[in-house]
């Protein structure tokens, strides 16, 4: 039978979330309730299809929906590092062309991300690579953290002493009126490395949403001196911590905060039953000094395929030129 693709909607909803919760791809990232943070914060034009063999749900879509010049596509959600196709695990994955196809209809391209390397050599359309990424896990059951402590380097291990021995506590936001504290250092080291900076809006919809059970917004700090903090999502489902979003006084000398606060974040998962930490998205760069620092402290690299897919001739010809002319890679 064809597969086939079906729009969200209050009919279908408790389906999507259903294959969600049971797809060891799926994540909080893809649920629902994620749908309408976004939703409420940023406003994207969101698009979610679920994908259908016959009656059964086979695999779920969230998209962004974006236009170049005159060409609309899907792109994945913001605020996401997560594979944003989520498939069952008996998917034929020489008919994901075949499934491809089903965008073809009302848009010009789309720009996805999956685990399954294998589903990309089946592809007829032209594809380009979007960057190969991959996500940074800590498999606790594998790794717990006295095996994990015992392989850091005295250097690692003194840098993240130093906070409890000199005072510093890792103090869990409980009001929603104490998120501007978090959020001053956050925008701060976002400013400085040049990143894509949240509005203050955007972690207040996130309170909104998210009970304790799935947030948890924490300052490193010591009585007004702040070194640093974390957002950190939980999905006991999937009994999975994501590191979200880091704040980091770089006023501060001397001090690497960012050590002391993923430490301290396995460690909690491992206390509250959680089986594994992501980390985030990272290139498998060892001269990177952010993946090896995450490396060091456990995090196994899982591959993320991403490949920008192109319909049509008018966008494959747009991308080239675009390719092109050099001030376009910087746009």
């Amino acid at each position: 039978m064809a597969y086939a693709i079906e729009p969200l909607s209050r009919d279908n909803a408790d389906l999507w979330d259903a294959f969600n919760n049971r797809s060891p791809e799926g994540t909080l990232f893809h649920s629902l309730k994620w749908k309408q943070v976004l939703e409420d914060a940023l406003h994207p034009k969101l698009k979610y299809y679920l994908i259908l063999d016959g009656e059964d749900v086979v695999g779920i879509s969230p998209w962004a929906e974006e236009s170049a010049l005159n060409f609309r596509g899907l792109i994945s959600i913001p605020q996401s590092d997560a594979n944003n196709i989520v498939l069952d695990g008996g998917f034929d994955a020489a008919r994901f062309n075949d499934l491809l196809s089903l965008f073809t209809r009302d848009h010009s391209f789309l720009h996805f991300n999956t685990y399954r390397s294998n589903l990309l050599s089946g592809i007829t359309y032209a594809a380009y690579s979007g960057g190969e990424t991959g996500d940074m896990v800590v498999h606790l059951k594998k790794k717990p953290p006295e095996i994990i402590w015992s392989a850091l380097s005295k250097k690692t291990t003194k840098s993240i002493l130093r906070f409890p021995r000199e005072g510093f506590e890792l103090q869990e936001i409980d009001r929603k009126s104490d998120i501007g504290l978090f959020y001053r250092y956050y925008e701060k080291n976002m400013l400085h490395i040049n990143g894509e900076t949240l509005p203050l809006s955007f972690f207040e919809t996130l309170w909104d949403h998210f009970s304790p059970d799935y947030l948890r917004i924490a300052v490193l700090a010591k009585g007004d001196t702040v070194a640093g903090g974390s957002a950190a999502f939980m999905d006991p489902v999937k009994k999975t911590v994501y590191f979200g979003y880091l704040a980091l006084n770089r006023d501060l000398p001397h001090y690497t905060p960012t050590y002391y606060m993923d430490w301290e974040l396995i460690n909690w998962a491992w206390e509250n039953g959680y089986e594994k930490v992501s980390l985030g998205r990272q290139k498998a760069d060892p001269d990177n000094p952010r993946f090896r620092d995450k490396a060091k402290l456990g995090a196994e690299h899982v591959p993320i395929h991403s490949r920008l897919v192109l319909f049509s001739k008018p966008t494959q010809i747009l991308y080239r030129i675009k390719k092109l002319i050099p001030a376009s890679r910087n746009a």
